[in-house]
């Protein structure tokens, strides 16, 4: 189909004749020629709009009626419902997405899509309440420091597969105005995310944060980049016991987990902001965010239920 063009539906003369023809031997692709249609409608029209293996076309016409008054009937469950448009409107400003809301909806017993919510959300003119609309800026060229690669370093293709939580990513989130420096984990399991602000960038404040989580939940394995504070690796790592693995210089989509995660802490608190200024409240409140909203990727559970449940177990 052209761009700009629109779709039109089969009229009841043509479902006439794809009977006829198809009754007849004719191919689908001459039925498409004849009735010059794609030769995709006419296979999806033959599939979906039998009847207990026939197809006639005064049900075929019935079930497109029936399919396109409820889809239109399910569309407009938002508008029709005020505690619905009240619970979107609300997590529009806690930043849920459309398919966040649906798939929780979904496990507390409401049946409602993620296209339903959307054409709400059009209807209303609040696009601009979705995340990324606010938020979505482009990043400028990147500076790429030429230094003495350590061979001796894991790649991710020695990391064991992951088997429960335990295993974290650990990136930096820093700022011009000051070395503040925002430390954030991400657990690959759970999603279980943690925040910790770090005066200075340095081995011993990184050791020292890895020591606390650890004191609450048993690390695995580690998963970083060729940060220059991760000069002393070995050390680090022969204290914690903890093994560390790295991506390759300049592919840090390789940890796109918590690189994602910092995405989401940087609309909160911007790029020119000093990262010196940013309360322990507020990282608390970032991190309740992360930690307590529906994930598409867990099921639409948060990630301290997951966690949570895997702790029952073990």
């Amino acid at each position: 189909m052209k761009q700009g063009t629109q779709y039109r539906q089969l009229s009841y003369e043509e479902r006439v004749q794809i009977e006829v023809l198809s009754t007849a031997g004719t191919s689908i692709r001459s039925i498409a020629h004849i009735l010059r249609r794609s030769p995709n409608t006419i296979a999806r029209e033959l599939r979906e709009k039998r009847v207990c293996g026939c197809y006639i076309p005064k049900k075929a016409q019935h079930k497109t009626y029936w399919r396109r008054y409820t889809a239109k009937r399910h569309c407009m469950k938002v508008a029709r419902s005020t505690s619905l448009e009240q619970f979107i409107r609300e997590k529009l400003i806690q930043n849920w997405s459309p398919e966040r809301m649906a798939g929780y909806l979904q496990r507390t017993g409401v049946r409602v899509s993620k296209k339903a919510i959307y054409k709400f959300i059009h209807s209303r003119c609040l696009e601009q309440k979705l995340f990324w609309k606010k938020h979505h800026k482009r990043g400028g060229p990147k500076r790429r420091d030429i230094s003495h690669k350590d061979t001796s370093k894991r790649s991710l293709s020695q990391r064991p597969s992951l088997e429960g939580s335990g295993h974290i990513e650990l990136d930096f989130i820093v700022s011009k105005q000051s070395p503040t420096v925002l430390l954030v984990t991400v657990d690959r399991y759970s999603r279980k995310t943690h925040i910790r602000k770090l005066l200075h960038k340095t081995p011993h404040a990184v050791h020292e944060v890895l020591q606390e989580l650890q004191r609450t939940s048993p690390l695995k394995t580690i998963t970083t980049d060729n940060d220059i504070v991760f000069k002393k690796w070995r050390e680090m790592e022969d204290i914690l016991s903890i093994p560390f693995f790295f991506t390759q210089p300049y592919h840090s989509w390789e940890k796109g987990l918590v690189e994602n995660t910092n995405r989401w802490i940087r609309a909160s608190i911007p790029k020119k902001r000093d990262l010196a200024t940013v309360s322990d409240d507020e990282l608390r409140g970032i991190e309740y965010f992360l930690n307590e909203t529906p994930r598409q990727c867990l099921g639409y559970q948060t990630a301290s239920e997951v966690l949570l449940s895997v702790t029952k177990v073990s």
